[in-house]
């Protein structure tokens, strides 16, 4: 029998030996005529030698280091300051400065969670702020407080018998009591100041954390530092870094001769945008004007306190760490004629008197636009008092000068300086006249700085930058070195260019994988012809894709060399430049689009549908084919990986690749689980994700939530603000697919909890208009099914509170959950109604309720007869129960965007719900022991087998 086969099949008979399964494959191939020995033996060398260039043996570590190693070097560095060591003692700080707290501290599930109860002793302030700044509760983080009995004041009224109340029952007594009252100031023992606490935790933050710190401060409209001095070291920082993930939405104000314009900006990042800058300093001491307070009501109708002044809660006469600090906000106008400016206008506040802070002050002359220094005294003032008025008023910038001893208002040279008396002025008033006055000195001023063309000056003054750290440095120089290589590609053709096993041909693919699990099209050709026959043509177009991808071009090549070579801290830098550095590149096209995409679609509803709809298809193809973004590069790595494993070459150094992605979401940073162009999950890439996060961090325990809901619900701001993560919001369908986020339960909670991590599953919204002619029902069953599915407990979220608006949500996930049934599965869920106005929505909506759960279970019914169940109520389905399943959110915003801040209420509604998952989360493992990776990782794949072979209708 031997001697009869041909050298191809004992070619094939010793190349899979002991590989039954590759050789059945091969030898359908030879059948079918889709065998190429010689691709398979000189091109697999090629691709293998690639990647032995882009992954070499590793090198010793180098002497540069990065962030984490400055800080290192820092830590034997002598604190000066005995207050500021005395405060981060008094704080429990003292062991991360400087710099040493990273985003860990952040992210990590701690007991606080479970409570919202308030800190009792002063150590606890640190995590109470960081844990109410991760949930965006504005107002507690502002006045985070823990105060002390026995503070005058503070403590309980005192029980006095009869006859000491007679004693004292005369008005002489009274004023001899008044004499000895209560002492003239509290002293600074008495309890931290909010904004020292604050500082305090910048000052112990590494450059992650302190730009997760401010871009939640950011969200919350509260002052930003742009300016810091340290006290143990006399430098000055400017943590550019820090304000570079910042991103505002405004419409400008543009007047040409009579005509106005409107120009919108969408998610614009602010410390790219040139804005004119209005700086606020203090000459000398005012007892009778806040400068921090005019600032806020200049900025906010509702007086938000986005500058802490004085008269803010929890103030104390004494603070710290604010001295010398300049603070920073913007205003953003929404294109109304209520607007106080008409364009973006950034405003800084230098805390202290200017006459001690010369290198600030200096600083703020050379980027403003406008200066407004509030004068006490001036009688009175001194030699350095007056010439630093002097300065100001011989500069070519405008000058305001509010006086505190002065009524009046007067103007001065050309119109230039303007000086407005404040003594005895109505507030209301005053902010007119000067929101008026600054108005009309920034139209005549063409002065604008970003924040990134300060830097230069910030590095003239000898300013600590710390986007001049050499690690931030060498990721910035490699970002901008990728994305020239994407500029010189036209937007629309890189992913078919630069990120080629994206294309057509990974289309095709997915449409051939999901067609071998549903075999509906096999016609007279028996199951295992049609099964192989499929095989082989997948095959062929992993072939064609490897050609395409390999040799590697410079992009993916370098990409790749970057994230496996470098420390961890240089992939952090590296990542977030990519990011801010592509979303520049495709955010003007991507406007326009959208722009031209939604003027046809209103086009299209007032009756012309058959004109523009090849137009409409057209543009959202461009649309998608122009969104690139770092999940798309990271696509491309679980491509190459798939399309390697499944060639089965003999070097393994792809295996490699999942081992990035790995880390990434150890360093906290969410990973593409499903792909939002082609709906499909790479089981393979997922399947080696989590097997290296099992070699890097055990066997463990993992809870698993999923959110699921309508396009623009606020389902990833509502997991932004109850984790801490950095999901993409905006208006309109920004999630594409399905992202998964690792978040760690702190030691002290993981025996309580029952598990280790919970992993956050953002997926992309239901009825997206882009692709409402795409078979996008289907779409839709098969996400909901899946989301559910791979979720322990899946969060259902509707946009407001009447349940007739849940009943498309509804019908998909009654069906899904009865699926995870028939498979032994059993997520549970929680409905969340965000947006709902009224305090007593609950008690309100009851009878909404009882409709609920008799929708519920008529779906039920109707969805049972299609599985062939006998189930006749939702409760025998999952474990629902609709008084206490049912959440009721407050609306987001505390007014209108984009100067509105977020609602505390709604805060304290994430806070709740936070809690009652994480109770609910306990009982599940209670009874399942918890959730282990590689299990969750099958689980994972049944729910796409089945998701996929039943398409629901």
């Amino acid at each position: 029998m031997k001697g009869l086969w041909s050298t191809r099949i004992k070619n094939l008979l010793q190349k899979h030996s002991e590989d039954w399964e590759r050789l059945e494959q091969d030898l359908h191939s030879l059948i079918s005529g889709c065998l190429d020995d010689n691709w398979d033996e000189e091109k697999m060398q090629n691709i293998i030698r690639d990647l032995e260039d882009t992954f070499p043996s590793p090198e010793p570590p180098s002497h540069s280091q990065t962030t984490s190693d400055s800080s290192q070097s820092k830590a034997n560095e002598a604190i000066a300051n005995q207050e500021f060591l005395q405060l981060l003692k008094r704080l429990g700080l003292e062991s991360h400065y400087p710099r040493r707290m990273g985003l860990g501290d952040f992210h990590t599930i701690c007991r606080t969670c479970l409570q919202d109860s308030q800190p009792s002793q002063d150590m606890e302030l640190p995590g109470y702020f960081l844990q109410k700044l991760l949930t965006v509760d504005y107002h507690k983080v502002r006045y985070l407080t823990c105060w002390d009995e026995s503070i005058p004041g503070l403590a309980s009224v005192p029980v006095t018998t009869k006859e000491e109340d007679e004693l004292s029952d005369s008005f002489d007594n009274f004023l001899d009591d008044l004499d000895e009252a209560a002492p003239e100031c509290v002293s600074r023992d008495s309890h931290v100041h909010p904004m020292d606490l604050q500082m305090a935790i910048f000052h112990c933050a590494d450059d992650f954390l302190r730009q997760t710190l401010a871009t939640k401060l950011a969200f919350c409209q509260l002052a930003l530092p742009l300016l810091v001095p340290n006290l143990c070291t006399s430098h000055i920082e400017f943590p550019l870094y820090a304000l570079s993930q910042i991103q505002r939405s405004w419409k400008d104000v543009e007047k040409s001769g009579e005509q106005v314009q409107t120009k919108s900006c969408n998610n614009k990042l602010i410390f790219q945008t040139h804005a004119p800058i209005v700086s606020f300093i203090r000459i000398g001491s005012s007892a009778s004007s806040s400068k921090s307070q005019l600032l806020n009501a200049l900025l906010s109708e509702r007086k938000h306190n986005t500058f802490f002044h004085r008269h803010c809660r929890g103030s104390t006469r004494e603070r710290l760490l604010m001295e010398g600090v300049v603070e920073i906000a913007w205003y953003c106008p929404r294109g109304s004629p209520d607007d106080t400016f008409e364009r973006c206008v950034a405003f800084c506040n230098l805390h202290g008197d200017a006459r001690n802070h010369g290198a600030q002050l200096q600083f703020l002359q050379e980027i403003s636009a406008v200066n407004v220094a509030l004068v006490s005294d001036s009688k009175h003032m001194d030699s350095r008092g007056k010439k630093l008025l002097q300065d100001l008023w011989q500069s070519q910038r405008p000058l305001v000068c509010l006086l505190t001893e002065k009524e009046n208002a007067v103007e001065g040279k050309s119109g230039k300086i303007m000086t407005i008396g404040t003594r005895n002025r109505n507030e209301a008033e005053l902010v007119i006249q000067l929101s008026k006055t600054i108005g009309n000195l920034l139209a005549g001023s063409n002065t604008c700085f970003s924040l990134d063309a300060c830097m230069d000056k910030a590095r003239q003054h000898g300013f600590i930058v710390d986007a001049d750290q050499p690690g931030c440095v060498a990721a910035k120089a490699k970002a901008k070195e990728l994305v020239e290589l994407l500029k010189k590609e036209k937007l629309s053709e890189i992913k078919s260019q630069l990120l080629p096993l994206q294309g057509e041909l990974w289309y095709q693919w997915c449409k051939k994988d999901k067609e071998l699990t549903r075999l509906q099209e096999k016609g007279n050709k028996s199951i295992e012809h049609h099964r192989s026959q499929i095989e082989n043509e997948k095959k062929a177009l992993r072939r064609k894709q490897l050609e395409q991808a390999f040799p590697l071009n410079p992009l993916m090549k370098s990409f790749l060399v970057f994230l496996k070579g470098q420390p961890a801290d240089t992939k952090k830098y590296f990542l977030q430049w990519m990011k801010v550095f592509m979303d520049e590149l495709s955010c003007g096209r991507l406007e326009k689009l959208r722009r031209d995409y939604h003027e046809l679609w209103i086009e299209i509803s007032t009756g012309k549908k058959n004109q523009l709809l090849n137009q409409l298809d057209t543009i959202s193809d461009e649309i998608n084919d122009s969104s690139i973004g770092l999940e798309h590069l990271l696509r491309e790595v679980g491509q190459i990986y798939e399309a390697l494993q499944l060639m089965n070459p003999k070097d393994e150094l792809y295996v490699k690749l999942p081992e990035i992605a790995a880390e990434l979401m150890v360093l906290g940073y969410p990973v593409e689980l499903m792909d939002g162009d082609a709906s499909y999950l790479p089981l393979r890439w997922v399947g080696a994700i989590f097997d290296s996060l099992m070699e890097r961090l055990g066997d463990k325990r993992v809870f698993v939530l999923s959110v699921l809901g309508i396009q623009s619900t606020g389902k990833s701001t509502l997991l932004n603000a109850m984790f801490g993560l950095q999901f993409s919001v905006s208006a309109g369908r920004c999630t594409r697919g399905a992202f998964m986020q690792l978040i760690p339960v702190g030691e002290e909670l993981q025996q309580d909890l029952g598990f280790d991590f919970v992993l956050v599953v953002d997926t992309e919204g239901l009825r997206a208009i882009e692709i409402a002619n795409k078979q996008s029902l289907n779409h839709d069953n098969e996400l909901a099914t899946f989301v559910i599915g791979v979720g322990n407990m899946t969060v259902i979220n509707v946009f407001g509170e009447n349940p007739s608006e849940m009943q498309d949500v509804l019908q998909i996930a009654v069906q899904a959950f009865l699926r995870m049934k028939k498979v032994n599965l059993s997520p549970s869920c929680l409905f969340v109604h965000q947006n709902v106005g009224e305090a007593t929505a609950k008690e309100q909506n009851m009878e909404g309720q009882r409709r609920l759960q008799e929708k519920l279970d008529e779906m039920t019914v109707i969805a049972a007869q299609q599985e062939f169940c006998d189930i006749l109520s939702f409760s025998d389905v999952i474990g629902f129960d609709v008084n206490t399943h049912i959440h009721y959110f407050a609306h987001l915003w505390e007014g209108n965007p984009p100067m509105a801040p977020p609602n505390p209420t709604y805060s304290q509604n994430v806070q709740q719900l936070k809690s009652k998952i994480l109770q609910a989360a306990r009982k599940q493992s209670q009874h399942k022991n918890g959730i282990q990776l590689l299990p969750g990782l099958v689980k994972l794949g049944v729910l796409m087998w089945l998701s996929l072979r039943n398409s629901l209708a």
